[in-house]
């Protein structure tokens, strides 16, 4: 009897490029683009223009196809670059999805930080080329939403994205030869990894008088996630077509343990009070602490505080809004760094 295939499942790859010039393929290659995009799959939509015909029969009206694009899912990977700050080894694996996504780097080589913010206009458009099952689609002047980006104990700095880009054609096309996937395994969160640290505007813990900012308290976090509450959408134009960002309302979840803080930090006081709760947690290569790390940091509003079981421990479930200063671009950022001395 002969064996089921498993190429079906097995012979799938995505390759992702910066465009020049937005909507032109920026041709992808299979030895520089690819990229790890993990349970990944596809759809193509398009928005359907009814043809209202009266007619004696049962059925529905005949239509139309316009707007058509193509939709690529899947979960990434994110840990440090080799030299974070540095100019030609500090882009981070993940940076071809986050820089579409409404992401911006800034590169510190003094401190040898790469740091991604959000940004509101400008964001750059990438060609997408997904292969699965004898069959390439294409996605041209592609953007994306990132949700579920988090670091939790005992699991890996991940997320979830889709990439939209109309796309020009689906063609019958065999996995190239040659693709390179980025090959590095990343770190495992764990007690002796990684830290958070929390930080409000007003201390939380005793009488609303009390004006003194919580700044670097660090205490046990189980995981902080975010979603960046992008909504994707595509807009045409007379020779132009754009798949864009249309809307942005990110939250946050952040599970903490109830330790020894609650005499300095309480959530439901700093709910109450409309305190801005900021927090980040940082996730080393190296259980010393002392070299190669990444970093997820919010600054928000708590909305819901539920308490929950955290492993057989009382913890709370802290849920809210990422809210931005006047200046912007602060509501939360992905960092990357080396802490060694």
């Amino acid at each position: 009897m002969a064996q089921p295939a498993l190429d079906f499942f097995r012979r799938r790859a995505v390759l992702i490029k910066a465009e020049a010039t937005e909507g032109t393929d920026s041709l992808p290659l299979p030895a520089t683009d690819g990229f790890r995009f993990f349970d990944g799959s596809s759809s193509t939509e398009f928005d359907t223009i009814d043809r209202n015909e009266d007619k004696p029969h049962f059925g529905n009206n005949p239509f139309g196809v316009a707007n058509r694009r193509a939709t690529l899912q899947g979960t990434f990977e994110l840990y440090p670059p080799a030299t974070p700050g540095a100019a030609s080894t500090s882009d981070a694996d993940c940076a071809r999805v986050l820089l579409p996504s409404g992401m911006a780097v800034v590169k510190n080589l003094p401190t040898k930080t790469t740091r991604y913010n959000p940004i509101s206009s400008g964001i750059p458009s990438a060609t997408a080329y997904f292969y699965h099952a004898g069959t390439l689609i294409k996605a041209l002047g592609a953007r994306g939403n990132i949700s579920s980006l988090g670091i939790e104990i005992g699991q890996r700095f991940t997320g979830q994205a889709s990439i939209m880009g109309e796309y020009a054609e689906v063609t019958a096309a065999a996995l190239p030869s040659g693709v390179v996937l980025p090959s590095k395994i990343p770190v495992i969160s764990s007690k002796r990894n990684s830290e958070l640290i929390l930080g409000t505007l007003v201390r939380g813990g005793t009488a609303s008088t009390d004006s003194t900012p919580l700044t670097d308290l660090h205490t046990w976090a189980k995981a902080l996630r975010i979603d960046f509450g992008n909504q994707l959408g595509y807009r045409e134009y007379t020779e132009k077509g754009v798949s864009g960002i249309t809307d942005r309302a990110g939250t946050f979840t952040l599970r903490l343990a109830k330790t020894d803080i609650s005499a300095d930090f309480n959530p439901w006081f700093v709910r109450d009070n409309g305190i801005i709760l900021t927090a980040a947690y940082r996730l080393y290569e190296d259980d010393s602490k002392d070299g190669l790390f990444s970093e997820l940091g919010i600054r928000g509003q708590i909305e819901q505080v539920n308490p929950t079981d955290i492993d057989g421990d009382y913890g709370w479930e802290l849920t809210g809004r990422l809210i931005p200063s006047s200046t912007g671009n602060d509501e939360f950022y992905i960092g990357f760094g080396d802490a060694a001395p």
